[in-house]
């Protein structure tokens, strides 16, 4: 809900103030991360994250969401708001590609269906 309620802050970030969005956002996913331990338990939920099929995954949202608010606390600096886009773009496309994991040949089919929306039908 943090997470989806920063994007009433999403007009900051366009006008240059990119903390209150990159912060709102970043805060709800390690509140949701956090909620996924609460189900299954800290130790069961890495060692689910640590499996070999969901390691880079999860490498990359763990990385995203330190850069992300380290990028949001340093001074401010030209780019500094593409760049959070870029650190919120990537922490949802890497959650996005974990939580495929758990569907049996989801990944497989998100992968034919961008490489068809890429080369074409016959890709």
């Amino acid at each position: 809900l943090l997470s989806f309620g920063s994007f009433v802050r999403f007009k900051d970030l366009i006008f240059g103030n990119p903390v209150p969005f990159a912060v709102n956002a970043t805060v709800g996913n390690i509140i949701a991360l956090c909620g996924s331990f609460f189900m299954s338990g800290p130790q069961q939920q890495m060692k689910k994250m640590w499996h070999e099929s969901r390691r880079t995954s999860s490498i990359c949202y763990l990385s995203s969401l330190g850069v992300t608010l380290v990028l949001a606390f340093v001074p401010e600096f030209p780019g500094q708001g593409l760049l959070l886009l870029v650190c919120l773009l990537f922490q949802w496309v890497s959650i996005f590609w974990y939580c495929l994991s758990y569907i049996p040949f989801a990944r497989d089919a998100v992968k034919t269906w961008c490489r068809r929306l890429v080369y074409g039908q016959d890709g």
